[in-house]
């Protein structure tokens, strides 16, 4: 059975998955959601699917995810070639460790770009200090990595901890943040950039 993404171009969160769709390629069909109130995720069809209008919507099957990270797990898991998912229980914690980082300090990014970009408010009283401050954790980590001779964030290879991380930073300056203080990510996202079957969406830059 075709796998369905319910999808909006723009949203980082979207884009993580069609990236991974398109890294392990997966085959699926992506159908289009609006994301204006009253239209496309408001409609009592698409929330028959994701109660809290939430895009991107996933359907493979009778299984239906609304969280990326979700997604990503059950997709690494059961579609996609062995790898993106470590089996080695230490390489896995620290992909579902970094998994829970994007899900969470990163999404400030998100709040920051589509303040930006659409003035959508924020939870977040600064989110692009936070999410600043989440770019410095993640730069610090990438170059403790690069000296034990690694240039992936979990394990010896991409894995969707990779995919996961990289929307925000391939975004970042639709929020107004600058890589230029950030070395280390902007060498990680060009070895993202460079996957084979990568594909990019609006904002991303060839820093990227």
């Amino acid at each position: 059975m075709t796998i369905v993404l319910h999808n909006h171009d723009l949203l980082a969160d979207a884009y993580a998955i069609r990236l991974f769709l398109a890294l392990a390629g997966i085959p699926h069909d992506t159908r289009t959601v609006a994301i204006l109130p009253g239209d496309g995720a408001d409609t009592p069809a698409y929330r028959a699917l994701a109660p809290a209008g939430t895009v991107p919507t996933l359907v493979d099957g009778d299984v239906v995810l609304t969280r990326p990270v979700a997604m990503l797990v059950h997709l690494a898991e059961r579609r996609a070639p062995a790898g993106w998912l470590p089996a080695e229980p230490a390489a896995r914690a620290a992909v579902f460790d970094w998994l829970a980082f994007a899900a969470g300090d990163l999404r400030a990014l998100e709040d920051a770009r589509l303040r930006a970009m659409f003035g959508r408010p924020s939870e977040l009283a600064d989110p692009l200090a936070a999410a600043r401050a989440a770019f410095r954790v993640l730069e610090g980590h990438l170059v403790r990595r690069t000296l034990d001779g690694f240039a992936t964030v979990a394990g010896d290879r991409p894995t969707i901890a990779d995919v996961a991380l990289f929307p925000a930073v391939a975004l970042a300056a639709d929020a107004g943040l600058g890589m230029e203080e950030f070395p280390r990510l902007a060498i990680w996202a060009r070895g993202i950039h460079a996957l084979p079957g990568f594909v990019t969406m609006p904002g991303v830059r060839e820093v990227v």
